[in-house]
This record gives C-alpha cells, sequence and structure tokens, in this order.
C-alpha cells in the first residue's frame, strides 16, 4: 500500500464546520484543483478526472464525527481511499489530506507526480475556504 500525504493545514473554520462542509461533496468542487474536469457529485458520491489520471468516482465510506472523513474509489482499476484528518484548534482546525492506493512501481513512478501536486493545491484551498 502506498499512501500520499498533503501538508498539515489551519482551517479558519471550526472542526464541525469543515466536517460539515466536506462531508458533502456537492461542495468539494469549490476546493478542487483547476485542473480536474468533469466534475459530477450527489452527497455522497464525486466523480472527476485529473490530468495523468483515469477517471476517478469516489463515496463515503467513513465519518467520524467532527474527525475524519474517508472516501472510497469506485470500479477503480487501482483500489484507493482518500482520508481527511480533522483535528480541533481552537476556534480553527487543522486538516491533513491522505490517499492509499495498491500500486506497483511503474504504476507509483507514473501517478506520484500528479497525485503530490493535488494534494498540495487542495491543502492549500482547504485552508482558504
Amino acid at each position: 500500500m502506498t499512501t500520499f500525504k498533503s501538508p498539515d493545514v489551519i482551517v479558519n473554520k471550526t472542526s464541525e464546520e469543515l466536517f460539515q462542509l466536506i462531508g458533502n461533496l456537492n461542495n468539494l468542487k469549490e476546493i478542487m484543483p483547476a485542473e480536474i474536469e468533469d466534475y459530477e457529485s450527489t452527497e455522497t458520491t464525486c466523480s472527476f478526472k485529473i490530468q495523468g489520471i483515469p477517471k476517478l468516482t469516489l463515496e463515503i465510506s467513513e465519518r467520524i464525527k467532527f474527525s475524519k472523513i474517508s472516501l472510497i474509489a469506485k470500479d477503480s482499476q487501482v483500489p484507493l481511499t482518500l482520508h481527511c484528518f480533522i483535528n480541533k484548534s481552537g476556534n480553527k482546525c487543522q486538516a491533513r489530506i491522505e490517499i492509499e492506493a495498491e500500486l506497483n512501481f511503474m504504476m507509483k513512478m507514473m501517478v506520484e507526480k500528479p497525485i503530490t501536486q493535488f494534494l498540495n493545491i487542495f491543502a492549500t484551498k482547504m485552508k482558504n475556504i
């Protein structure tokens, strides 16, 4: 299993506010990187295309109130899970995004750069929501 991590960011929202915001996948489009194409969503699912990576369809698989939301890839060639970890920090919160994927060495080499860029941009945009 390969894990990619975003930097930890301080978000100008409480952990409850951030959990509610990103717990509805219709709200994710506003914090997705500009390179995202064909974004579609419901409250619990979303799909999109990132350059260099096949189209992803994600579905909420776990919610731990105000601290973690996990999304799992559906019908994907590569088993993939995206986690958002949220930690309370006064009237703000700290957040980090992680992607876990079952990748062979060649696949890791191909997707490492676009996934890392995606996580960095996503974290930066999340900090500013």
